[in-house]
């Protein structure tokens, strides 16, 4: 059972997609770390995906912005975010991205839904 992630980490969770499915995918803790103290397990993480549907809503994964690479080719989703409580972590996967990468996908992701 996990216990704790961190902000800028990659996870698995139970994602609800926009057509009503869910699937577990990787995603990116997006929360800031003591969101979980203050919200008793709160945690916000955007969704990670192979699938490049909405390119405008998309960012490419490169490897060297992550602290290990990803077994192929990724995305964020930056319109796609879920809320979740940390023992609905699925995996960890001993991956962050790195902390320079960070503010540009928060950018990205307030542009994608109040831009």
């Amino acid at each position: 059972m996990v216990m704790r992630v961190r902000q800028r980490e990659i996870v698995e969770v139970p994602f609800t997609l926009p057509d009503g499915r869910v699937l577990v995918h990787p995603g990116l803790v997006v929360s800031s770390d003591e969101l979980q103290d203050v919200e008793d397990g709160l945690i916000y993480v955007l969704l990670i995906s192979s699938k490049n549907h909405h390119p405008g809503y998309t960012i490419k994964i490169e490897n060297e912005w992550l602290s290990k690479p990803m077994s192929r080719q990724s995305y964020f989703i930056t319109h796609i975010m879920g809320m979740y409580r940390v023992e609905e972590v699925m995996a960890q996967k001993n991956c962050f991205i790195k902390e320079r990468y960070f503010d540009g996908i928060i950018d990205k992701i307030v542009n994608s839904i109040f831009g």
